[in-house]
């Protein structure tokens, strides 16, 4: 099954959630679980702020309201204020009943709602008492008394809630270490995380870049055999699949224009070696016509039917490629031709074994050679001259040679004819277009050598398949 593509934009937001979604939940988590604990803290705090400051002054007050009613019992329009500080304190303390959690605190809280109660009570049985004497006793025995125990139950309340508070902020400051430590310990897991996904992410997308740019650079190096490559983004998948159908049409486009570019050039080159030299057509018919004028009509005959030859090979039906025998034939008929000619200078051999007779070779192939020893090096020379046209097995290919002892070549314009062989660079009739023909028909490593030595002579190499691959 092909594994899911996904775009580089899909792949980062993917990270980042699978990476800031967990992080943004703990820390809302940590807030919640600190906010939760700061309001308890705050509460505690706020309960021991009330009940301090209700202690400060409610015994007084109260004590002093009552024993001014006690001593003046027929004004009572203090009683009513007296009363608002009992009402007062009702109300402090069911502000503290919300938020009070500590059950020893409830409890005290539960016995200061019992004294205030009784307190009012004892209250009001004072502002009965007829006589003064009751109701200082009353004061002293009930009033201050109640007051008294309302004080020390809340100085109870106050210390249970320090003790509380205390407990709460060491609870605190142990789970805020134990949460800090946690997050700590999660965001360096969650950083490790983050840096190893990012880190693949990178490796995901650079080596596959890498691998694009290096099949770039093959393209652009004429390579276009490029590798498939490997990615997990849908971009760097269809930049590859994009490159390797660009590289693919560009091979085909450039073979093509190389198909043109050689079937062009060796239709030229085939014109080229079709071409019959005018000179050596008017002097051949020169000769015959002497040969006859001269009675020599046997030698004629000989001549014109050395030509007939001639031209029936060069034209072999249209067709570039033929076996060698008729190439030898041909080339036969050249060398008569030009041993009728310039007999006194000119003897030649052909020593090419039958064997090879049935090898198919592109025409014009040894008799430009034969042409070119003849005038470059045979008539260069003072008496006469020898060629000598060989042929030698070499396994799968076969090897042409011609030979001559005509006048040579210095070093300087054998050089020039090897880089006119090499680039294909016309330097003379025969032998750069037969070099190309050979090239274009057989491809590397097949091709001709040329050495030469001034005074000595000039040898010519050919190598050829035996089995030529284009078609004819």
């Amino acid at each position: 099954m092909k594994q899911k593509r996904f775009t580089m934009e899909e792949r980062i937001k993917k990270i980042l959630l699978s990476t800031m979604l967990p992080m943004a939940l703990l820390i809302a988590f940590l807030l919640v679980v600190s906010a939760g604990y700061v309001s308890r803290y705050n509460q505690l705090a706020q309960n021991l702020s009330i009940s301090s400051e209700f202690n400060l002054h409610f015994k007084d007050d109260l004590d002093v309201g009552m024993y001014y009613i006690a001593i003046f019992s027929e004004d009572t329009s203090h009683l009513s204020e007296v009363m608002a500080l009992v009402d007062e304190a009702e109300n402090t303390i069911a502000k503290l009943e919300d938020n009070t959690y500590n059950a020893d605190s409830k409890k005290s809280l539960k016995r200061l709602k019992g004294y205030l109660t009784n307190l009012r009570k004892r209250m009001k049985e004072l502002t009965e008492e007829e006589k003064y004497d009751d109701r200082m006793q009353s004061m002293d025995s009930n009033i201050r008394v109640l007051t008294s125990l309302v004080v020390q139950e809340m100085q109870n309340y106050i210390y249970t809630e320090s003790m509380y508070l205390v407990s709460a902020e060491n609870a605190l400051t142990r789970h805020l270490y134990i949460l800090i430590g946690t997050v700590a310990l999660l965001c360096i897991a969650e950083l490790v995380i983050l840096v190893r996904r990012s880190f693949r992410f990178s490796h995901n997308i650079s080596e596959p870049v890498k691998g694009i740019l290096n099949n770039v650079r093959e393209v652009a190096l004429g390579n276009f055999q490029i590798t498939e490559v490997q990615a997990d983004n849908m971009e760097i998948e269809e930049l590859d699949v994009g490159i390797r159908m660009m590289a693919k049409k560009l091979e085909e486009l450039l073979a093509n224009v190389r198909k043109e570019e050689e079937t062009k050039h060796l239709i030229q080159l085939q014109l080229l070696q079709a071409q019959v030299n005018p000179h050596f057509l008017y002097n051949t018919l020169d000769t015959i016509v002497w040969l006859i004028e001269g009675g020599q009509t046997e030698d004629a005959v000989e001549m014109i039917s050395s030509l007939s030859v001639f031209f029936r090979t060069s034209l072999s039906k249209g067709d570039d490629i033929i076996p060698l025998s008729e190439e030898k034939r041909h080339t036969v008929s050249y060398l008569e031709i030009q041993q009728t000619r310039y007999r006194d200078i000119l003897d030649f051999e052909i020593r090419i074994p039958e064997e090879f007779d049935s090898v198919m070779v592109p025409k014009l192939t040894l008799q430009p050679l034969a042409e070119n020893a003849l005038y470059h090096g045979i008539k260069n020379k003072r008496g006469g001259g020898r060629i000598l046209i060989e042929g030698e097995d070499a396994g799968k290919d076969l090897i042409l040679r011609v030979r001559d002892n005509g006048q040579g070549m210095t070093k300087e314009r054998l050089e020039e004819i090897r880089n006119a062989i090499r680039t294909g660079k016309r330097a003379g009739f025969g032998l750069s277009a037969v070099a190309e023909r050979i090239r274009l028909y057989y491809g590397p490593g097949y091709g001709m050598e040329i050495s030469s030595e001034e005074g000595k002579g000039t040898v010519v190499e050919v190598r050829l398949a035996k089995k030529i691959t284009i078609n004819k």
